[in-house]
């Protein structure tokens, strides 16, 4: 109780003395003042004039052994510390994360040169890391390891993570197929891949922010890569959204917004409405809204940040899907295009996580989304840039596949008896691609 001061109260319902942190009350106060003097901040920055579409990317992957089972990331990551490519801690143990630094939208090729050349790096360093272990780094959206849910130690012993992990206890067990998931465990065994993209000043920040939800559905439609999950494949298009809208009690997901933002203001209001989990000031509280996408405003930047799609198994087909974001963008923002209704979107957005390619939508759901990838290649175009990687979603798109659909396609052919073996024969194919830059797609 130290540091702390007690407010004491009569609660005349039960006759009781009740106790109120006063602490608690002077943060919260705090978190409202905080959000206020950001949106004076964005006020006063009104002649704001950044390059739009600078790109930092994260990429989380896993590591497994050779009879299927997880491996404690920590020896990689501590290996690579002082390397080029150092990477970083996650939710699960037998996680990592890989971050660039910002480049321009122009430096695409460089990086994908860089995620090459990471990859490359990664499967040196995991020699080193473990060099009496078969260790395999799996760049799938969720853990095929039939243990990964086995076992409540497999959360990273950091406070934060130790802190949601408390916070999401709290909540039912997540339900897919019949199965239940302990929702604390679900983040330990879920890749995504995040990419951040910086506005020119606060209006276009928010105009990025309301054209990427509508990009929601088609990006689930030809970015899932998760239908394999703790040994078993699953009726559900995209499982790892499935399973972590459910993990947070519904508190993630598409933005819980009423009408689109007219304003970076409105976006602070939205984000300082909600119960902090840890956070003591409002860019803490930002951090801790797992939506599809959100904006992360600093002293330096504005950017939004899209968090709704799984790791994709190569470098190529990473990139083309920031191609597709960023060619859209440019697109609707530029022409002006009219946004869908939000409660339109949520509901496609349902659909294809459960149906993918049979999801039904308002329009012809193909047509629709071949019509983004054309405002895409336009956007594109109109920014001097050549689609280099962008003609794989078009064939995703025209085969009706995703990387996901593959995976549960070589469970379908090597399944031989054994959870485990199988798990470990696909991993290692999907290996092979990564390190040959071969997409699977």
């Amino acid at each position: 109780m130290r540091n702390c001061l007690y407010l004491f109260y009569y609660n005349g319902n039960n006759k009781s003395i009740s106790i109120v942190s006063l602490k608690w009350l002077l943060e919260e106060e705090h978190l409202v003042s905080h959000a206020e003097e950001v949106k004076q901040n964005i006020q006063y920055d009104y002649k704001r004039n950044d390059p739009a579409f600078v790109v930092g990317i994260e990429i989380e992957g896993c590591l497994l052994n050779d009879k299927g089972l997880p491996i404690d990331a920590s020896s990689l990551i501590d290996k690579s510390i002082n390397t080029k490519y150092p990477l970083d801690y996650e939710y699960g143990k037998c996680q990592f994360e890989f971050k660039t630094q910002p480049l321009f939208f122009y430096e695409l090729s460089k990086l994908n040169d860089i995620i090459q050349e990471f990859i490359e790096s990664l499967d040196n360093l995991i020699s080193k890391a473990y060099p009496n272990e078969n260790a395999i780094p799996v760049f799938l959206g969720a853990n095929p390891s039939p243990s990964i849910f086995s076992n409540e130690m497999i959360v990273t012993n950091k406070p934060r993570y130790k802190k949601i992990s408390e916070w999401q206890s709290s909540f039912h067990d997540a339900q897919m197929d019949g199965q239940l998931f302990k929702p604390n465990l679900i983040g330990t065994a879920i890749q995504g891949f995040h990419f951040h993209l910086q506005g020119k000043n606060a209006d276009y920040t928010a105009h990025m922010f309301n054209h990427i939800l509508n990009l929601i559905p088609s990006s689930i439609l030809l970015g899932a890569n998760s239908r394999l999950v703790a040994g078993r494949i699953y009726s559900i298009y995209e499982p790892r959204v499935f399973l972590f809208d459910q993990a947070e009690g519904q508190n993630s997901g598409f933005p819980a917004i009423a009408k689109y933002l007219n304003s970076l203001q409105e976006y602070v209001d939205y984000v300082a409405s909600r119960e902090p989990i840890l956070a003591s000031n409002y860019y803490e509280l930002e951090k801790e809204r797992h939506d599809d996408v959100r904006i992360r405003i600093t002293d330096d930047s504005y950017r939004v940040e899209t968090r709704i799609l799984s790791v994709q198994p190569t470098p190529q087909e990473l990139i083309c899907m920031i191609e597709f974001f960023v060619g859209y963008l440019h697109h609707t923002i530029s022409e002006q295009r009219p946004l869908r209704p939000l409660a339109d979107i949520r509901e496609e957005r349902m659909s294809v996580v459960r149906s993918g390619y049979n999801a039904q939508g308002v329009f012809d759901f193909k047509e629709s989304v071949r019509l983004e990838l054309d405002f895409a290649k336009k956007g594109l175009f109109d920014l001097n840039v050549n689609p280099e990687f962008l003609d794989i979603l078009y064939r995703r798109l025209e085969n009706k596949t995703s990387p996901g659909e593959v995976v549960v396609n070589l469970w379908d052919k090597k399944f031989n008896g054994s959870l485990e073996s199988t798990s470990v024969e696909i991993i290692s194919d999907i290996w092979e691609h990564t390190k040959t830059c071969k997409p699977i797609t």
